[in-house]
């Protein structure tokens, strides 16, 4: 008994783990002027991205769409902009007020998204310059090499440009990490945990059963 009950804990475990990197999110390039193209030298940031192994970025056309319901985690990483930038995606809302902010990670906070497409719920804003969500022109998708042709994971960076048609063009305005985790568990992990707490509750139960005197 007791080997099967470690065996139940032990797929609970594992099926718990699975799960948990079970959320996606697929990113598909986009075409034409929004291709994938080397990020400009006048990012402020292009040393940390390229040590991130972000090389490219993509814009105009762009898709981001989650595999299923799932929790968006924002970190705001850097800005260079002479306005004041805003994101929001769902209850999170951040403005940059700063002309500069060196490279960082601030985090902004996480919401649950449903499963599809992420235009229209990620979207940039600023006083001063142009608004932008995924497929636009100021919405930039970084890639790395292994990317280009499109990604499926569970982390991805964006930047916005809030004058997209200025000799500044290079998606260092705002700068976020996004991370996507499970929303909940699915049924059956639910239910492969639960056999495995109960046997170990059976197990720690049979091992701390008193253990009666015998009369002589």
């Amino acid at each position: 008994m007791r080997k099967l009950a470690l065996g139940l804990m032990g797929a609970a475990a594992l099926a718990f783990g699975s799960n948990a990197n079970a959320s996606v999110v697929t990113i598909t390039p986009g075409t034409g002027t929004g291709a994938p193209t080397g990020i400009s030298g006048f990012n402020d940031f292009l040393t940390q991205l390229n040590g991130l192994g972000l090389t490219s970025i993509t814009t105009t056309g762009a898709t981001i769409t989650l595999d299923e319901n799932s929790i968006l985690t924002f970190e705001f990483l850097g800005s260079e902009s002479g306005f004041s930038d805003n994101i929001t995606a769902g209850s999170v809302n951040f403005t940059e007020n700063s002309w500069f902010t060196a490279w960082t990670s601030v985090l902004l906070g996480s919401d649950l998204f449903t499963a599809g497409s992420l235009a229209g719920l990620i979207n940039f804003s600023s006083v001063g310059g142009a608004n932008a969500t995924v497929g636009d022109d100021g919405f930039g998708i970084f890639l790395t090499d292994q990317q280009l042709a499109g990604y499926t994971g569970n982390v991805f960076y964006i930047g916005y440009d809030d004058q997209i048609t200025n000799v500044d063009d290079n998606h260092d305005d705002m700068i976020i990490r996004v991370t996507v985790s499970p929303a909940v568990p699915e049924p059956a992990t639910w239910a492969m945990m639960l056999l495995g707490f109960g046997a170990a509750g059976f197990v720690l139960r049979r091992r701390r059963r008193p253990v009666l005197a015998q009369a002589a």
